[in-house]
């Protein structure tokens, strides 16, 4: 990908998170995240076929960072792995809360159920978990997260939530 198309789509994607802290995702159009970048609606739609696909790659960017993370960092264990993983939308906080503001509950559990799966199989294959234990278990981490941002407002210590999360999502590891 060439510099000018990096650039234009960090524009893109800063407006359209710029543009969530005051009007609901729905009210967004295409035609107001290209002005809101300074780019014109030909070039958004050069670089995605539409808003979802914003959002959809930047969930996707920042999966490749927490992998990336994971690696840089020598992580062996899931558990310092979810560490890493609540850590980041604690050095984050204002994202996830604009990202539950517009609505965007569902497609966050989704990628994350998705994002859980691969992770476990590629790092952690001896633990052949059945298809519907992914959807539990990142069913259990994302609510934790959902609670954490909206309720608690980051207050709980990282090292508690991983050790609750570790007692009660049981990970076949026998």
């Amino acid at each position: 990908m060439n510099k000018k198309s990096l650039q234009t789509k960090e524009k893109i994607e800063k407006a359209m998170f710029s543009l969530l802290t005051t009007i609901s995702y729905d009210q967004i159009s295409v035609a107001e995240i290209a002005k809101e970048a300074d780019v014109s609606r030909t070039a958004f739609y050069r670089n995605y076929d539409q808003k979802d696909d914003v959002l959809k790659k930047f969930i996707d960017e920042q999966y490749q960072i927490f992998i990336a993370d994971i690696e840089k960092n020598k992580l062996l264990t899931l558990m310092e792995e979810l560490k890493t993983y609540l850590s980041y939308f604690k050095r984050n906080p204002h994202l996830m809360e604009i990202l539950l503001n517009a609505g965007f509950e569902g497609v966050l559990l989704n990628q994350q159920t998705i994002y859980l799966k691969k992770l476990i199989q590629t790092r952690h294959p001896e633990l052949q978990l059945p298809d519907y234990a992914y959807s539990f278990q990142s069913g259990g981490i994302y609510m934790t997260l959902v609670w954490w941002v909206r309720e608690d407002h980051y207050q709980t210590p990282v090292d508690t939530l991983v050790q609750y999360i570790q007692k009660h999502l049981e990970f076949n590891t026998k």
